[in-house]
């Protein structure tokens, strides 16, 4: 009987103790708020009030984690917060209930991100790798109204690796990343669908990035589908020099530089190997847009991109003098300027080995109109793309892009590898753009451009005219291809001065929307012009 009764009251001991500690183990949910430290061992951790990791110490969110904020709360961190995932167990950021996240004008459905704002110096680096961060919202006074995710101020201890940052938003400046006096690291991480703005001023500066007065290694990055209401629909870089490698801008839009603006920054570190497409701004820049900054551009692809005012490809403003070397400009558009538009007389961008459609006598703006800066061995030709998924921008084996580059490729900050992951250089000399076609090959050939030719409407949806120039008739020959030099469309026996293309656009078998050279040829001369077709 007293063995009995031994045991029943030591059992019931440690019930007691088991209920009475606290929740640490996976598998388990736990709440949070106030002053938090060490690891948090729990499957679910659902933030219950603002967190804050006192300077000096440390706080650890496990892999596989979700991390749920009940309300507009976020985390502060004065000391130093470590969130590393792996490629099976990544640690996923939200909010419990999203209803009203699309309503700027108050907190509801977004949770408060993570603040860097007064972090501890001499603390350790603060990382974040294989998280997903999403419902973000910047949302406050002016010192919280950026970054809907990260808000980091005058703090470099910071690196952000394999990412996915989604659904985010901020009232001012970048839509998930605000980072001021700050020089971070962000490395193979996607940036989906974040927006940035007002519809006034202040407008929204990098839907996705912002950066000013800071230094960055941004490599290896994805951009798809941000906006902004005002410069860089997936970044703006403003006073500061930002190495732009190895990335993807793909379906941004902004007012200026549906991709990128760069901002009264004379940066040393390149925007290199990088795919502009799809990209489309509402005033200037489709994809690009210098402002009183002088970045350099090498090896990247700047095609398909689209601006409802000027400048389809490459805008600059401002007494901005950027560098382009190594680049594929070509079957970008805009009603005027349809690769490059050059506002002012002061901005004075120069180009080298690049192939730009239609050269410099097609440049936009009264500083494309009286272009004087250097341009020298740059090209106007098909760049003859594949067209072949996963990388339908890659050069086919007959681009007159290939070895085309700069043969001196001294302190060009280039990346080992190409934007698919091949060998960078390949056959002793670079090739234009991006990708690095790996059998070395060469095409030449310049497209003779003295015949005049019209499109409208441009873009269009169901058909497009095509006009030759006033006063001529006769026999001509026309030829319709896509960016990777695919035929579409040809007829060798074409009178008058003009005819109508409606392509086909059956679902299974028909063109998809997207960027058309059309070339036509009467006896020995020779015209182009790029049309754009939408949905």
């Amino acid at each position: 009987m007293f063995l009995m009764n031994y045991f029943s009251r030591l059992s019931l001991q440690i019930c007691i103790i088991c209920f009475a500690m606290p929740v640490t183990g996976k598998g388990q949910t736990i709440m949070i708020q106030g002053d938090q430290t060490g690891i948090l061992e729990a499957d679910t951790i659902m933030i219950t009030g603002n967190v804050n990791v006192p300077a000096g110490e440390t706080l650890i969110i496990q892999p596989g984690t979700t991390v749920i904020s009940t309300g507009f709360y976020g985390i502060n961190v004065g000391g130093t917060l470590r969130a590393e995932g792996n490629e099976n167990n990544w640690i996923t950021f939200t909010v419990a209930d999203t209803a009203g996240f699309y309503n700027l004008n108050d907190s509801r459905g977004g949770w408060n991100g993570i603040h860097f704002i007064s972090t501890d110096p001499a603390g350790d680096s603060s990382l974040f790798i294989h998280c997903t961060f999403k419902y973000g919202k910047a949302f406050g006074d002016s010192l919280v109204k950026m970054g809907g995710i990260f808000n980091i101020r005058n703090f470099s201890k910071i690196r952000i690796s394999g990412c996915e940052f989604s659904h985010n938003k901020a009232v001012f400046w970048g839509g998930a990343v605000f980072a001021e006096l700050s020089d971070l690291k962000i490395e193979n991480s996607e940036f989906t669908d974040n927006f940035c703005g007002t519809p006034g001023p202040p407008y929204g500066y990098g839907g996705a990035v912002c950066l000013r007065y800071s230094g960055a290694d941004m490599t290896g990055c994805r951009f798809y589908g941000n906006s902004s209401t005002g410069i860089g629909g997936a970044a703006s870089f403003e006073y500061s020099d930002v190495l732009l490698s190895s990335g993807i801008f793909q379906d941004n839009y902004s007012g200026l530089g549906g991709a990128l603006g760069y901002l009264r920054s004379n940066p040393d570190k390149p925007v290199s190997d990088n795919l502009f497409t799809g990209n489309s701004s509402l005033f200037f820049g489709g994809a690009i847009s210098c402002n009183k900054a002088n970045p350099s551009f090498i090896n990247n692809t700047i095609t398909g991109n689209y601006s409802i005012s000027y400048g389809g490809g490459f805008y600059c403003n401002d007494s901005a003098a950027p560098v382009l070397i190594n680049t594929i400009l070509f079957g970008n558009f805009a009603p005027e300027g349809e690769q490059v538009y050059i506002w002012d007389v002061n901005s004075a961008p120069s180009f080298y080995y690049c192939n730009v459609q239609g050269d410099s006598a097609a440049f936009g703006g009264t500083g494309g109109i009286g272009f004087n800066s250097p341009y020298m061995n740059n090209t106007d030709t098909l760049p003859l793309f594949s067209g072949i998924y996963p990388f339908p921008y890659a050069l086919s084996d007959n681009s007159p892009c290939i070895n085309a580059g700069n043969p001196d490729t001294t302190g060009l900050m280039l990346p080992e590898s190409d934007l698919a992951g091949n060998i960078r250089i390949i056959g002793n000399i670079i090739d234009q753009g991006c990708y690095e076609n790996q059998s070395g090959l060469t095409a030449t050939g310049k497209l003779n451009k003295d015949l005049r030719i019209l499109c409208y409407p441009n873009p269009f949806h169901e058909k497009v005219t095509v006009i030759f120039p006033s006063g001529y008739y006769g026999n001509c020959s026309v030829s319709i291809s896509d960016l990777s030099g695919r035929m579409v469309f040809s007829s060798s026996s074409l009178q008058g001065n003009s005819f109508i293309w409606t392509p086909d656009t059956d679902e299974i078998s028909g063109l998809r929307p997207g960027m058309y050279c059309v070339t036509v040829t009467a006896g020995n001369r020779k015209g182009s012009a790029s049309v754009l077709h939408i949905k």
